[in-house]
């Protein structure tokens, strides 16, 4: 064999091995890339998963003490949204992690009853939808425990500072995003603050002077805002400033709880000292969600003995130890401008309250609250603290008719 035809076959060799090695190492990091992408979509499809059934749970909840047909007929397309929505999911989660087929069927059965509103089925599919929701919810804190191709903290992280869906985020977790503003919504007054001066406020707001804060967009939506962002070694600050004013917005932390360790009266009681802090004045509790030991506790102001639904606060605290994680009170900011308009009644009250409400339900507290209608129009309501067996709610009638305007489960006479 002579030297050229060795040397023509050792480049062959080599360019084949080099091939050969660059042919593996591609797929390698090619089937990497393919199971980020696979456990990216299944978290995202599990933790929605989680939410829709736990706000399914809640809807049948109401729908056994509506009585009305507009309320009931309002119960039942939330119902079937809801439905839809978990069944999409579901399409996402792979087999042998939960027991589809049963979960199916109860979704079936939970679309059919949101036409026909059987008493005799509303307590069974009620019962089976909270054992669903609460074994998802078991399932979430365990995934938070294990080692993931893509960590909860990395993936949320990053949708939570995406482009444009800053610009949308107006929530503190997954329970918040429905809230609508009202079409009376004002405006916020002030001074124009600087980049600056917007993280000196987020900054102080938070009460993390210790991480460094960067403006990272300026929004010139309605209101204007600065997104001021920061990063520490396990968590992620996210705060929206008002250009006008220079007030927070709204303030997320992405972060893990693994435990949760305080009770709701304690949770209440971080939330109540935060908000005063803050210079909020008095609030009113209404509700308290809890979700991956993370606690999202509402407040109203109360205003000439009126509870102003339209103008809420939420704040999201730690149920490990007591800290401030998120905040949202656009709604509250935007009213302060007509907060002294005073409120007009055109009627008095003139229909009876045993009249109004569901045999065996016992009446333990009663309220005036401004709510907004299906319109986002404010109405004047007699808001009903009540028992049902060993559930609370909040029932909310129109003062003038006495029509039921809203029903709200809540998880004790703590939010009455």
């Amino acid at each position: 064999m002579n030297c050229k035809l060795k040397d023509r076959l050792i480049i062959i060799v080599f360019a084949l091995v080099l091939l050969s090695v660059g042919f593996a190492g591609g797929q390698y990091y090619l089937h990497r890339i393919y199971q980020r992408q696979i456990e990216v979509s299944y978290r995202r499809a599990l933790s929605e998963f989680a939410t829709h059934l736990q706000e399914l749970t809640i809807e049948l909840g109401r729908s056994r003490l509506a009585q009305s047909d507009p309320l009931r007929d309002s119960i039942g397309a939330d119902l079937r949204r809801l439905v839809y929505a978990a069944q999409s999911n579901m399409g996402e989660l792979p087999l042998g992690e939960i027991q589809t087929e049963r979960i199916a069927g109860l979704l079936a059965q939970a679309y059919k009853y949101s036409f026909l509103f059987n008493p005799e089925q509303a307590e069974r599919l009620y019962q089976q939808a909270g054992r669903v929701s609460r074994g998802l919810q078991n399932i979430l804190v365990q995934k938070e425990k294990e080692f993931p191709w893509v960590s909860w903290r990395e993936y949320l992280g990053a949708r939570l500072t995406f482009g444009d869906l800053l610009q949308t985020l107006a929530t503190i977790n997954n329970d918040l995003d429905e809230f609508k503003i009202p079409l009376r919504k004002g405006e916020i007054e002030g001074e124009i603050i600087s980049p600056q001066e917007a993280v000196s406020q987020a900054q102080a707001f938070s009460g993390k002077q210790e991480l460094d804060f960067k403006v990272t967009k300026e929004s010139r939506g309605s209101p204007p805002t600065y997104t001021v962002e920061a990063q520490g070694e396990e968590q992620h600050l996210i705060v929206e400033v008002s250009q006008k004013g220079g007030v927070v917005l709204w303030m997320a932390t992405v972060q893990t709880i693994e435990e949760q360790r305080l009770t709701s009266r304690e949770l209440i009681q971080f939330g109540n000292s935060f908000l005063l802090e803050k210079g909020f004045p008095p609030m009113h509790v209404t509700d308290l969600q809890l979700l991956q030991n993370k606690a999202t506790l509402t407040f109203v102001p109360v205003r000439d003995g009126i509870l102003r639904y339209a103008e809420p606060v939420k704040v999201q605290i730690s149920a490990a130890d007591g800290a401030i994680l998120g905040f949202w009170g656009v709604p509250y900011y935007l009213a302060q401008s007509r907060s002294g308009q005073p409120l007009e009644r055109t009627a008095e009250q003139e229909w009876e309250l045993e009249d109004k409400i569901k045999r065996g339900v016992e009446v333990l507290d009663q309220k005036l609250a401004l709510i907004l209608n299906g319109k986002q129009e404010e109405i004047l309501t007699a808001r009903l603290g009540v028992q049902y067996g060993e559930e609370y709610y909040l029932i909310y009638l129109n003062f003038e008719s006495g029509a039921e305007e809203d029903l709200v489960p809540v998880a004790s006479p703590e939010f009455f």
